[in-house]
């Protein structure tokens, strides 16, 4: 029998309206697919997505890619920005009508960041076939508000991943406030009893296990806020070297960065950069989980 067909559009091409000196572009797969879809895909997972460019860009251009590092302290973080989140809303949640609270509202995080000068949105763009070559149209934006938190005084805040600011929470600065890992143990430099007459005790040896790995491979201390990553720089090279895709990596959050260069700006790669989504079991494209 033939597998069931699972109705889901993955992938799409991305459109600009933005200044001609547009050198950075962020994207959010989630918001992207959900324009496309007509359904809610929720900012908080691990998408798999791929990013290709079209050979007949002018020779020369480099897209690089970016997106947020799958790592651990990344997904604490978000996880605990979602917790506070809970904390800061549940007494507002519990006075709301049955029914009142927003059907597609989502916990979202900001990038948090313009990345330099000349950055915009990238949007999706899909086809009318209104003459014998269709022409390209952007989407509707829709409504897409990043996660909002209130203290006592009624001062709201949102979230971010990058920089910081005075309305919002650096999601990395804030989990590292949450304290730092204890090095254990103390290393010993006391000295071992009747040393050299028994084969099995050793000073030295007993002062490596004990000092040599008692602190972590990574800063006790600090979480370094570096958390995008280059994924690959794409090309296009008339002499034939281009390199016209990423192949697929991971997305946490589906955030995702464009950097032009080589001559290249927004409006001459308008039309001309593919994104797809991986084939998946959330709503049709891979998702895991973040908030698990």
């Amino acid at each position: 029998m033939a597998k069931k067909h699972y109705p889901v559009q993955r992938n799409y091409r991305l459109g600009f309206t933005l200044p001609s000196n547009t050198t950075k572009v962020v994207g959010r797969l989630d918001s992207d697919l959900s324009r496309i879809n007509h359904r809610l895909y929720r900012q908080s997972r691990f998408y798999e997505m791929k990013v290709d460019i079209d050979a007949d860009l002018p020779d020369g251009a480099t897209v690089s890619v970016y997106a947020l590092q799958d790592t651990w302290m990344n997904q604490k973080a978000y996880q605990l920005a979602k917790k506070m989140f809970d904390e800061n809303s549940k007494e507002e949640i519990a006075q709301l009508a049955k029914g009142s609270k927003a059907r597609w509202n989502d916990f979202r995080v900001d990038l948090g960041e313009t990345i330099g000068s000349g950055t915009g949105l990238s949007t999706p763009v899909g086809y009318l076939a209104g003459n014998s070559v269709p022409s390209g149209s952007q989407y509707t934006t829709g409504e897409y508000e990043f996660t909002e938190v209130s203290n006592e005084a009624g001062v709201s805040k949102t979230f971010r991943w990058l920089g910081t600011g005075a309305q919002t929470f650096n999601i990395i600065d804030e989990y590292d406030l949450t304290g730092n890992t204890n090095v254990t143990p103390s290393s010993s430099t006391s000295n071992v009893a009747y040393d050299g007459l028994e084969d099995e005790m050793d000073h030295a040896q007993q002062s490596h296990l004990s000092g040599d790995g008692n602190a972590p491979p990574y800063s006790a201390t600090t979480i370094e806020n570096q958390v995008l990553q280059l994924v690959a720089t794409l090309h296009v090279d008339a002499a034939g070297t281009s390199k016209l895709s990423t192949g697929f990596f991971t997305a946490p959050c589906g955030i995702y960065v464009l950097a032009f260069a080589g001559g290249l700006d927004g409006n001459q790669a308008n039309d001309g950069i593919m994104i797809t989504a991986k084939s998946g079991d959330y709503k049709g494209v891979a998702g895991a989980p973040m908030l698990e």
